[in-house]
């Protein structure tokens, strides 16, 4: 009896740990150009339930973006985001058409607008 109390209790621990686990869902998106420019590299945007967003460039260079608020109910725009470089951004992902979507990464001085796809 002592022994099944023991397992019944690891059993109901194990299970409440991953219960407690956050799940995170992040996507990834092909970025295929810049502006109308194709980009000699296809781009990785990594977006998601985290405050952590990621643009890798895949040149060696990655831009890691904090996401510091949120204005009105759409998860993946109305984001404002500071950089690892300092500098803060509006970040806005549209959905296109099928899995086409825009990237909008607007700073004071200069707006980068991606064009690609959700990686399935």
């Amino acid at each position: 009896m002592k022994n099944f109390i023991i397992i019944a209790f690891m059993l109901f621990s194990i299970g409440k740990i991953d219960a407690n686990q956050p799940t995170t869902k992040s996507f990834t998106f092909v970025l295929t150009h810049l502006e109308n420019i194709k980009l000699k590299t296809s781009a990785r945007f990594i977006a998601g339930d985290s405050n952590r967003w990621v643009l890798d460039l895949r040149n060696g260079s990655k831009i890691t973006y904090t996401i510091t608020g949120r204005v009105g109910n759409n998860p993946m725009c109305g984001l404002t985001a500071k950089d690892n470089l300092g500098d803060v951004c509006a970040i806005c992902i549209s959905k296109l058409s099928g899995d086409n979507v825009e990237i909008e990464l607007k700073y004071s001085t200069k707006t980068f607008r991606y064009y690609g796809y959700l990686q399935r």
